[in-house]
């Protein structure tokens, strides 16, 4: 027996052991059959390698040895993509079944404290410690608009420093969860509970003083004008700090792709600075844990909201860092997002 069936035999019984080891310590899954499936066909091909012969003489590439080692090196390749594939689609459900247990016990939690009646605008601000920005950002809303009263909402994201204390203090009711969740859902958290709290339109913002608060009443215009259901700000429209030319480049493809998806003209699908009409959408069901922005926009689009657009000033923020990543990072992540709220409909 040649050296290369010895090591296929010795590959596909420690594959198997792999698989029969997971096993043994919860419930099957798909992934696990894919790789029991390939462990069994390189374990048969290693044993009689004329099996080897089938797939060229069906693809008619002769049975040399060298075509045929090349089938079984495309043929395995595809199977560990498969497997690569299952698991990681696996492991993301599993992340998204604890997630969704997280959020309804913070959920649960935050029920028993909501405001009897928010009965006007709550402006939502996910924070991921933030302490020496969120105070700021506070006290800079205005107290009421368009003859409503404003409710400043802080999601604090896990945070390991004082924003929760800074945050309380400056007067917001504050959600603090007790790990880190991610931007997308610290904002489906915070939505949730101010819908459930009588809010009558629901802004969000960010809580490194990225956005500003006069920018507030052209994003709740046409919402209570009965315009849109739905309002962006963009700072495609407006003005905004320099970004690198590949973020640049990559949120001016995304804006393409997503415009020819949903047949909008938007022109900027990234911004986190939005308003609601809660009548409209009364629970965010939004999936992602970060990169929510287009997401959000594909679910109320496929609800059939009424999307606007209105010019925002987008600054640098007031201190700190950004929780995105890299360019390369947040593009990959923003792309993934995209592709999974188009393959779940």
């Amino acid at each position: 027996m040649s050296p290369l069936r010895i090591g296929g035999i010795l590959v596909a019984l420690a594959l198997g052991y792999i698989v029969l080891r997971r096993l043994s310590r919860r419930a099957p899954t798909a992934a696990d059959g894919l790789g029991f499936a390939a462990a069994l066909v390189l374990l048969l091909v290693s044993l009689f390698p004329w099996l080897a012969n089938l797939p060229t003489e069906v693809l008619r590439l002769g049975s040399t040895p060298r075509r045929r080692l090349f089938m079984l090196l495309v043929v395995s390749n595809l199977v560990l993509w498969l497997y690569t594939v299952w698991s990681s689609d696996q492991r993301r459900r599993r992340q998204e079944s604890a997630s969704e247990q997280m959020e309804a016990l913070v959920a649960r939690i935050s029920a028993t404290s909501a405001p009897a009646d928010l009965d006007g605008i709550a402006v939502l601000m996910p924070a991921y410690n933030e302490e020496e920005s969120v105070e700021q950002v506070i006290e800079g809303l205005p107290r009421e608009l368009f003859g409503l009263p404003v409710t400043p909402i802080v999601v604090a994201d896990g945070c390991t420093d004082q924003t929760v204390a800074v945050a309380r203090r400056a007067g917001a009711a504050v959600l603090d969860l007790p790990i880190n969740m991610g931007g997308g859902a610290a904002i489906r958290i915070g939505y949730n509970y101010a819908s459930r709290a009588g809010a009558r339109a629901i802004v969000t913002m960010d809580a490194d003083g990225q956005h500003k608060a006069e920018d507030i009443p052209r994003l709740l215009q046409p919402i209570l004008d009965g315009d849109a259901d739905f309002v962006v700000g963009s700072r495609q429209l407006g003005s905004f700090e320099h970004v690198s030319a590949m973020r640049s480049m990559g949120l001016s493809f995304f804006n393409f792709f997503l415009n020819l998806l949903l047949a909008t003209r938007l022109t900027d699908c990234s911004s986190g600075f939005r308003a609601f009409d809660v009548h409209r959408l009364r629970h965010l069901e939004t999936s992602e844990s970060q990169y929510h922005t287009a997401e959000t926009i594909m679910l109320v689009r496929r609800q059939g909201m009424r999307i606007k657009e209105v010019p925002i000033t987008v600054q640098r923020r007031i201190a700190g860092y950004s929780k995105k990543g890299n360019d390369l990072v947040y593009g990959y992540r923003f792309a993934r997002s995209m592709l999974t709220r188009c393959l779940r409909g």
